[in-house]
This record gives C-alpha cells, sequence and structure tokens, in this order.
C-alpha cells in the first residue's frame, strides 16, 4: 500500500514538474522574441526626421545612437534627425536583445520642397512643441494623426500631447511634403551627477549637556 501511494505521489510530482517546465517554456518563449529594428525613410535630408519602429523583445524599448541624449524615450517608434550628411546606425534594446537601423543622410535637400522645423525635438509631457515651415509655395497645411486641428494654416504650428512616445506633424505645400517628429519624454534627460569631494575637518570638538 505505501508503494501504491509513493508511487502516487512520484507522479504527481512528476506531473507537476513537467506542466511547470512546459509554462516556463511559454514564458521565456515570449521573453525572448526576436528583436527587429525598421528604418521608415532609408535616405533623407539634412535635419529631416528618419522614423525607426522597434518590434518583438519585450515590449520595453531602449534607444540609443550618436549624439542622442536620451535616456527615457518611451514607445516602439523613435524620431532622430542629423545637420550632416553621413550614414548614422541607431541602436535599440529590449529583453537584452539589441537591433540596429541604419540610414543616411543626403548632403542637400531637394530644392524647392517643403520644410519643417526642426527635424525632430524632444519635450516633456504637457509642454508645447513648437515647428515652422519653409519653402513649397509659401502656403501650408498642418496635420497629425493624433491632433484635432482648428487651424491647420500658416509658417507655424503648436501641439501639447497628452501621452508619451513619437508624435508627428506634417506640412504640405506646393504637392510636397516634410514630416516632423516629436518624442514626448515623462521626464527631462538628467545627466549623472558627481558629488563634490568634502574637504577633510581638522580632528577637533567638543561636548555639551550632561
Amino acid at each position: 500500500m505505501k508503494t501504491n501511494q509513493a508511487y502516487a505521489l512520484l507522479s504527481l510530482v512528476t506531473g507537476i514538474a513537467v506542466l511547470w517546465l512546459t509554462l516556463g517554456v511559454v514564458v521565456f518563449g515570449q521573453t525572448t522574441t526576436p528583436l527587429s529594428c525598421s528604418v521608415g525613410t532609408s535616405i533623407v535630408n539634412p535635419n529631416q526626421a528618419t522614423i525607426l519602429t522597434a518590434s518583438g523583445g519585450n515590449g520595453t524599448y531602449t534607444w540609443s545612437g550618436p549624439n542622442l541624449n536620451i535616456n527615457n524615450a518611451s514607445g516602439n517608434q523613435f524620431a532622430v534627425s542629423y545637420p550632416n550628411a553621413g550614414t548614422y546606425t541607431i541602436t535599440v534594446t529590449s529583453a537584452g536583445l539589441t537591433s540596429s537601423c541604419t540610414f543616411t543622410v543626403a548632403s542637400a535637400p531637394t530644392t524647392g520642397a517643403v520644410v519643417c522645423s526642426p527635424g525632430t525635438q524632444n519635450v516633456i509631457l504637457g509642454q508645447t512643441a513648437t515647428v515652422s515651415a519653409s519653402g513649397g509655395n509659401g502656403t501650408y497645411t498642418w496635420s497629425s494623426p493624433v491632433l484635432t486641428i482648428a487651424n491647420p494654416t500658416g509658417t507655424g504650428f503648436s501641439a501639447s500631447f497628452a501621452s508619451t512616445g513619437l508624435k508627428t506633424l506634417t506640412v504640405t505645400s506646393g504637392g510636397t511634403t516634410d514630416t516632423c517628429a516629436v518624442n514626448v519624454l515623462s521626464a527631462p534627460f538628467t545627466p549623472p551627477v558627481t558629488p563634490p569631494v568634502t574637504p577633510g575637518l581638522p580632528n577637533t570638538g567638543y561636548g555639551f549637556g550632561r
């Protein structure tokens, strides 16, 4: 009788172990989904926004690259712009995995096309982002997929956003379009602070009280 009970207990323990291993495989499979980075446009003009999109990982992403002072960008999309021609690589990290996007900044912008400036900017949640247009035919129309716009005309445009992540503002003029990107951050970038060195004090003192 005791032998049968022992076998039953062993079978139960084995079944539980197999179940946990199965669940573990599923969980670990979810957290190690292959990470990928894609770029919206592989060749852009100087100061024009490049929008990068991440997928896979665990859904939380950290972006890094040359001349980026960002440590709290959120969401699976991120925007950058560079004033100088060249090839740039941006890296995204998630769940211990990394993936890179590469794009090229052309040597000169297209003549006569509308330009939205600045190409990218970083604002804090609730802070106003301001952009301006030039080029085209001098008449401008602004649009955004996340805004209800009451007055979409003029050479400049301002907007504030209610959530963090990548937001876009597009301007159209003379049959050409350009997009400015806004990285809405939850808090400003704070560089690490080195604590000041406290000079040594003399070995003196006094007592008081009882």
